[in-house]
């Protein structure tokens, strides 16, 4: 879709029908492209992926397309639920994702060697971490199912059987599996970076984890679907206290921060 000049958004198949024709009526796609085995019929022209292969490539076609195709233009829309209960479109360009894919390979040192385990749905943007830095660098995705993050062991098990370097997963995820005091029974040697981001990490399961993989670099990441995924990072150096706050830490590349107090009053002195 975005080599041919065009722009995609992601649907969940679980998401209700209404919220659906909702985000079509907002973004007016031009078609709709799925499996057959999701059963998910839609009044759009419709590809299935299982017919991929048959299709001829227009190559002609696409050059065209390409040469009129700018940094700038739209790579993907993520609908948010939206204050307002109406899906709330955010639109990223190539150019957003191009600056954040080589800022997460700089920053993280990812290389070919990479092979993240992947737990965000597509549809949400965590999930763009995860796609377009490997994909730069030449490394490997695994897309690990929805479903089997119910049972830790079975997660961890992966892990160490697809020898996973590196994973960017939510708190909640971390917590549940530091809760069932699931890393007991796993090494993880491979496992060289932890990213988490998306809600707050709880101090006491943080611990836990770096407790049993002290060989990992530990980073917290934050930033809203705007600003494409992430806009500051702390890469954890100590252990923190249960009351302690864990910093947001600094602006990424190309990026800058502005703080304010709960007046919306610029602050421009630390400590104020």
């Amino acid at each position: 879709v975005a080599k041919s000049g065009n722009f995609y958004t992601l649907l969940d198949e679980k998401m209700p029908l209404e919220r659906i024709e909702k985000i079509i009526k907002v973004l007016k796609p031009k078609a709709f492209i799925t499996s057959k085995s999701l059963n998910l019929k839609l009044d759009l022209p419709t590809l299935y992926t299982e017919d991929f292969e048959s299709y001829e490539r227009d190559e002609e076609a696409l050059i065209k397309a390409r040469l009129k195709h700018i940094d700038t233009n739209l790579l993907y829309v993520f609908f948010t639920s939206g204050s307002t209960g109406l899906p709330k479109g955010v639109s990223i360009s190539h150019k957003s994702v191009i600056d954040y894919a080589f800022w997460v390979s700089e920053e993280f040192e990812l290389d070919e060697n990479e092979i993240i385990a992947n737990q965000a749905p597509l549809y949400f943007d965590n999930s763009i971490l995860d796609i377009f830095p490997t994909i730069k660098e030449g490394g490997s995705v695994h897309l690990v199912p929805n479903s089997l993050f119910a049972f830790p062991l079975k997660v961890l098990e992966y892990l160490e059987n697809e020898e996973v370097n590196t994973i960017f997963w939510v708190p909640s995820v971390l917590i549940y599996f530091a809760n069932t005091q699931a890393l007991e029974k796993f090494k993880l040697e491979k496992l060289k970076k932890v990213l988490f981001c998306g809600e707050i990490m709880p101090n006491k399961q943080l611990n836990y984890w770096r407790t049993h993989l002290p060989h990992t670099l530990f980073a917290n990441l934050y930033g809203p679907t705007e600003i494409t995924d992430v806009c500051c990072f702390y890469k954890v150096d100590r252990e923190f206290k249960d009351d302690e706050l864990l910093p947001i830490g600094k602006a990424c590349k190309n990026t800058e921060l502005l703080v304010f107090d709960e007046n919306k009053n610029f602050i421009d002195e630390a400590g104020k």
